[in-house]
């Protein structure tokens, strides 16, 4: 195209009667007129010398050739010979090609993001998002790569087969069904959001769980039909022996997105491994997962998505206090049975639909102090908190209760949420011990700070004190932080996977999920497994019928100590009491 419109310049000119020099000027400007207009140089810039042009040329020979390090070099020479060349941009992109191929993906990531700050025209624009994708899929950051291989597929009247070949490539590496279920939460709507889901079909298909293939396959249908794929969703779905849907849908509402995400994962993996060990292929049980968010209102949404329109039995979750209370309410109001995980007592002046597997703050120091009082034979106590809700909130609750057994709180102190320092309030400490009486602490904190705690407790010559805690110590913390200090403590949990009575659950999970399961698996499982349970054994056909069986739950032995719910759906369970005995945690026999 140059060489014909330069053909045509000089055509037009030679005729004309200028000297060598003037014609030579008239050319030079003529042709970056016409590169003005074809948008290879800013309108500000002026052509690039010889020498740029020179270097330029260089580092695009060696580039074509593969010699990526030699032109990486020709290229940053030309910006630091002249770093306003009117060529800057075009270098710039031809740098990140080199860091890419160079495997520098993070230099690459940082050029190509200053290219788009600079607002390219939509081709370059794309081959900037395509560039930014597979840097991140080389650095194994998959949802990065989606991410801006989906802003290429936004750019209109621009080829985007080699962006979907792309994303289709990188979500046919992917085994695991969290990650994917992932992905289509993060994407939905998008062309990779509905793959994620094909590729999760095929999965199940392979596993043989035709049926939850077979809904995921419908939810494309529904979701993205509009999509490219969707003809290979239709054939898939031909390929799978029909079969009766599941019969039971069961909601499964948790944090997927927002600071609780991972303990949302956690729950979730714990719900499913409950549900595949009665149901290996899925073929009773339909799990609808809905993510909270985080977020009450959002929460709430999802409970009448679940019960208006995917129809569910029964609704496990949520996690989080701050969204019990409004999907609570939501599902009282449309009369389906929701077993919630919070801590958050709900209060709704009625709530016969509500049930709740989960370890409250009065439970917790009820617990304790009944057993400091009753079997310790203790009578006084310290508090010592931190300044937090939480640690308000327990604070109150133990002072009550140690009252109302006839005990005494001798004495309070408050500490920061990120105080590491205690020397002041262990000088306190020191002064009780001085005194006759017999006293035990109480530390509602989670097992990091306690550890810190009672390591600089031992450290100042503190003995013969009584600690107490709530199921928050219950992790490495207390033991590799506390040391010495932690020995002979007593706090009080549902779940330790030292247990040897919740051994065959424990090693199950962990051979799932290579990794222990904690106490917030330990509820989630249990709320799961009974509800799969009474379902299997009870057959019932409505939610009002699924209340009813749950209620009459009794002697349930799960491995968090669930046993049934009372008459308010509140847990019926025994507290364990734990110890550490010889630097291990173990279970304290009173």
């Amino acid at each position: 195209m140059w060489r014909r419109l330069i053909a045509i310049y000089q055509k037009s000119t030679m005729s004309l009667p200028f000297t060598l020099e003037v014609k030579r000027k008239l050319f030079h400007f003529s042709l970056f007129f016409l590169l003005l207009l074809q948008g290879f140089y800013p309108a500000w810039s002026q052509p690039p010398s010889p020498e740029e042009t020179a270097l330029f040329r260089e580092g695009e020979v060696l580039l074509e050739k593969g010699d990526f390090q030699k032109a990486l070099w020709r290229f940053q020479q030309l910006i630091r010979s002249s770093p306003r060349s009117s060529l800057l941009d075009e270098t710039k992109f031809r740098i990140a090609i080199c860091y890419t191929e160079l495997k520098r993906h993070q230099d690459a990531i940082r050029i190509l993001k200053e290219l788009l700050d600079r607002l390219p025209p939509p081709d370059r624009m794309i081959q900037i998002f395509t560039l930014l994708g597979d840097n991140h899929s080389r650095l194994k950051d998959r949802l990065q790569a989606l991410h801006w291989y989906g802003k290429g597929l936004f750019l209109p009247e621009q080829s985007h087969d080699e962006l979907k070949r792309k994303i289709r490539e990188l979500i046919d590496t992917i085994e695991s069904e969290e990650e994917l279920a992932r992905i289509e939460t993060t994407f939905r709507g998008t062309y990779g959001g509905g793959y994620a889901k094909l590729r999760w079909a095929k999965i199940e298909k392979a596993r043989g769980n035709h049926l939850q293939a077979q809904k995921i396959l419908m939810e494309i249908g529904k979701d993205y039909p509009s999509m490219d794929y969707w003809v290979q969703a239709k054939e898939l779905s031909e390929e799978i022996p029909f079969r009766t849907r599941p019969k039971y849908n069961i909601g499964i509402l948790l944090p997927l997105s927002g600071p609780s995400k991972s303990f949302g994962e956690r729950a979730w993996q714990a719900i499913q491994f409950a549900f595949k060990e009665k149901d290996r292929k899925g073929e009773i049980f339909s799990l609808i997962l809905r993510d909270s968010k985080g977020n009450p209102q959002e929460a709430e949404r999802a409970v009448e998505d679940l019960i208006k329109g995917e129809k569910v039995m029964v609704i496990l979750g949520p996690l989080l206090s701050l969204n019990a209370e409004r999907a609570a309410k939501k599902a009282q109001q449309l009369k389906v049975p929701m077993i919630s995980f919070s801590q958050k007592e709900i209060s709704l002046e009625k709530r016969d639909f509500v049930f709740q597997n989960s370890i409250t703050p009065l439970e917790q120091v009820q617990t304790l102090a009944s057993f400091g009082i009753q079997e310790l034979g203790l009578r006084t106590f310290g508090i010592f908190y931190p300044n937090s809700p939480f640690g308000l909130l327990f604070k109150n609750l133990f002072k009550q209760e140690v009252t109302r057994l006839g005990g005494k709180v001798s004495g309070i102190l408050i500490y920061q949420e990120d105080q590491t320092d205690f020397q002041q309030e262990i000088q306190w400490f020191l002064k009780i011990q001085n005194t006759p009486k017999k006293e035990a602490l109480f530390i509602p904190d989670s097992h990091h700070r306690v550890g810190i705690i009672l390591s600089q407790m031992v450290a100042h010559g503190i003995k013969g004190m009584t600690f107490l805690g709530i199921h928050t110590w219950n992790g490495p913390g207390l033991l590799s932080i506390g040391g010495r200090g932690a020995e002979g403590v007593i706090f009080v949990d549902a779940f330790s996977p030292e247990d040897p009575k919740v051994k065959s659950f424990v090693e199950g999970f962990q051979k799932e999920y290579r990794r222990k399961p904690e106490t917030i698996e330990a509820l989630c499982y249990d709320g799961a497994k009974l509800l799969a349970e009474l379902i299997l054994s009870k057959s019932p056909s409505t939610p009002l019928e699924i209340k009813e069986e749950l209620l009459r739950v009794s002697n349930y032995r799960g491995v968090s100590g669930l046993t049934g719910f009372s008459e308010n759906g509140t847990t019926i369970r025994k507290l364990t009491l734990y110890t550490v005995k010889n630097g291990k945690i173990a279970p304290l026999s009173p």
